[in-house]
């Protein structure tokens, strides 16, 4: 079991001072939606679950009523919301798609709000064309708060040092402005280094990172941390060690956990999420995944002819974001469902091993290495006429590219993606 660690007075400051000032559409009334949280913590399952269903059922009435999208939907299916009293019930309504976010998005946020009011945002397009997001401001708040509460599990606090080992050159400024250099590191105490590219120079600079921010935690993609562990372990040179880490955006390997763990002599925790609904279960100290009954409704679809016994497909309804509510939506994930109950005594239900998003890395012919969840977060973005991409790595220096067009390819779509390519890859391959 991994130690708890307590909030100090400088975190306690940030929480109530800091954050709400420097950020007040995330973090306005911050405080009371964490302390909501860590009271149903202390709730049974059972009635994590009564509080669950009926905000539920709540979403499906109010989009319903305020979205036209699901007002002809349900017609359609001839599901009316006070007639779903049960999970069976559930069925009779359609499954959402990504493909139905794209043809539909006008037709799916809710008319209670003014679509200038919603906050725009889209999906990470790990192998298939990002999908465009609408949130509300309170929406966006209540994430924010759930997010917070799963840090603090792992020990992570409003204030604390951390440093990002997080997505690619591109997500980044180019020439960020002094002011913003300034806030980034010394108000909101935060390092980013991006994972586009390692070679040893990169890691030696990721080490020199470490040693002279010095951060409290690291905030991760599992598979860069990985290869910054071995060449840390490997070169056997000085580095700062944090007192945790939160790892997310794709599995956490039993090997992976196990070198972080062992290289930086500290707890490696894991969190699930999406673009789309914010991060919906994280670890505990007992290392299992509670799903967090305020965020989501999560259902798990068994998945006919599966080669692992149990396996299902994760449907997830979003029960925070009324500006575009996402009921039963295929989040393109799967889980093997957990048993009920964990030792850390919180009534949260437990989430299975996630299977998705796992991709391998590149090995140029230089050495070079270009993490693969980096590159499909990020390169497909610029290939809106793509709909589907595969990248084959068949020798060190040759790709195939595999991809299904969409409904708006055309001819420039190929070329951003080779131009996008190159960028990461350099002129040696081909």
């Amino acid at each position: 079991m991994r130690k708890m660690r307590r909030a100090t007075l400088l975190n306690a400051l940030y929480s109530r001072v800091v954050y709400p000032l420097a950020e007040p559409k995330a973090y306005r009334g911050m405080q009371g939606l964490v302390a909501d949280h860590r009271r149903r913590e202390s709730q049974s399952l059972d009635e994590n679950a009564g509080q669950q269903w009926s905000a539920l059922r709540q979403v499906i009435q109010s989009a319903y009523d305020s979205v036209p999208f699901y007002r002809r939907r349900l017609d359609e299916a001839g599901v009316r919301p006070g007639d779903i009293q049960s999970p069976a019930h559930l069925q009779g309504i359609p499954l959402l798609t990504r493909d139905d976010i794209r043809n539909h998005l006008d037709d799916l946020w809710s008319r209670r709000y003014r679509r200038e009011d919603l906050l725009p945002a889209a999906t990470g397009g790990t192998t298939d064309v990002p999908v465009p997001l609408l949130r509300s401001v309170p929406a966006l708040r209540k994430k924010a708060a759930v997010h917070m509460r799963f840090n603090n599990w792992a020990g992570m606090f409003p204030g604390d040092k951390v440093l990002y080992l997080w997505g690619a050159a591109v997500d980044f400024a180019k020439n960020p402005s002094w002011r913003w250099r300034a806030y980034d590191r010394f108000v909101m105490r935060r390092m980013w280094a991006p994972t586009s590219l390692f070679n040893e120079q990169v890691l030696s600079s990721y080490r020199e990172q470490l040693n002279r921010f010095r951060p409290r935690v690291i905030y991760a993609y599992p598979t860069p941390l990985a290869l910054l562990c071995e060449f840390l372990r490997d070169t056997g040179k000085p580095f700062h060690r944090p007192a945790s880490v939160i790892c997310t955006a794709e599995p956490l390997s039993t090997d992976q956990r196990q070198l972080i763990e062992q290289t930086l002599g500290c707890p490696a925790f894991e969190m699930y999420g999406s673009r789309e609904f914010g991060m919906i279960a994280a670890d505990c100290e007992h290392g299992n995944l509670h799903l967090n009954p305020a965020a989501a409704y999560v259902e798990f679809v068994p998945v006919p002819g599966a080669e692992v016994d149990g396996l299902c497909e994760l449907v997830v309804t979003d029960l925070l974001n009324d500006g575009m509510p996402l009921i039963r939506y295929r989040i393109n994930d799967c889980a093997i469902p957990a048993e009920p109950g964990c030792a850390c005594g919180r009534g949260y239900a437990v989430l299975g091993k996630v299977s998705g998003r796992t991709a391998d890395n590149f090995v140029l012919p230089d050495g070079n290495i270009v993490p693969g969840i980096s590159l499909q977060n990020r390169v497909i973005k610029v290939c809106p006429g793509i709909k589907k991409i595969q990248i084959v790595q068949e020798t060190p220096a040759q790709f195939m590219i595999r991809y299904v067009p969409g409904a708006t390819f055309a001819a420039e779509d190929l070329k951003s993606l080779d131009s996008k390519l190159s960028e990461y890859f350099g002129q040696s391959v081909r």
